[in-house]
């Protein structure tokens, strides 16, 4: 059930990913990049595109819409119930994001 649930989970970013535009997806895997349980999406980056590092609000509401594509994959696939800790960094980094863009 574990490499299930990774799998949705990362598939949901690399969903929202395509869905929002937000980047081309390099790879995806369920397989841990450390200790953890969780696997990951990699994207290629084309900030160099979005003008040296400074992201457009677009560009971050969509990073936003990626963070939280994992979650909701989760929560489709099993119920909100079943939505696993996992997600949690996804939202620590989109609270962060989110903050970010505005107090910056």
């Amino acid at each position: 059930r574990i490499r299930e649930t990774v799998a949705v989970h990362e598939a949901g970013h690399a969903c929202m990913s395509l869905l929002t535009g937000f980047d081309n997806v390099s790879k995806v895997t369920i397989l841990p990049r450390s200790n953890g349980v969780g696997g990951f999406t990699a994207f290629s980056n084309s900030l160099s595109e979005e003008g040296a590092g400074l992201p457009t609000r677009e560009r971050l509401l969509k990073e936003l819409q990626v963070l939280l594509g994992g979650r909701v994959a989760e929560e489709l696939a099993f119920g909100r119930a079943q939505v696993t800790v996992g997600a949690s960094d996804d939202l620590r980094r989109a609270q962060q994001l989110a903050s970010d863009m505005v107090t910056r």
